[in-house]
Order: structure tokens, then C-alpha cells, then sequence
């Protein structure tokens, strides 16, 4: 058994001509989405990065903001 744990990036995009600020994915998971002044939805970081194991909670964070975005103007990749 080794100590080091693997780590994923994600990478969350929003589509900022679409996104009109409702601020349902920051409603979702705060940790991931933030409404700015511009009154656009921002991740809060270009990559999250998380241990392998903690991959499939964040992924069903970022999936719950994608699914209920009411314009559908979030993405996401997991980079490997």
C-alpha cells in the first residue's frame, strides 16, 4: 500500500453569454459555483483538483448544478 493517493482534475466551465445568474448551482454547492459582480456564475477555480476517492462525490455535485442549470450553460471534463 502506498501513501500516495491519485489525484483528478476537473475542469468546470460556464457559458457566460448564456448564463443569466439565477444562482442555482451556487445554491447546489457553493464550493464549486460563485455569482460575481457581473452577475455571472463563476467555478471557483479553473481546475478542481481532489483525490481519486473524492472523485465521484464532486462529480454528483457538478452533475445536480448541470442537470438543474435552467439554461444548460454549465460543462465539465475530467482531465486526465
Amino acid at each position: 500500500m502506498g501513501d500516495h493517493m491519485a489525484k483528478v482534475k476537473v475542469r468546470v466551465s460556464v457559458d457566460f453569454a448564456t448564463c443569466q445568474g439565477c444562482a442555482t448551482c451556487q445554491a447546489l454547492c457553493s464550493e464549486i459555483f460563485e455569482v460575481r459582480e457581473d452577475g455571472k456564475a463563476w467555478p471557483t477555480k479553473d481546475i478542481i483538483e481532489v483525490e481519486e476517492s473524492e472523485l465521484e462525490n464532486l462529480l454528483n455535485k457538478i452533475k445536480e448544478a448541470v442537470t438543474t442549470c435552467p439554461l444548460q450553460c454549465i460543462t465539465y471534463e475530467v482531465i486526465k
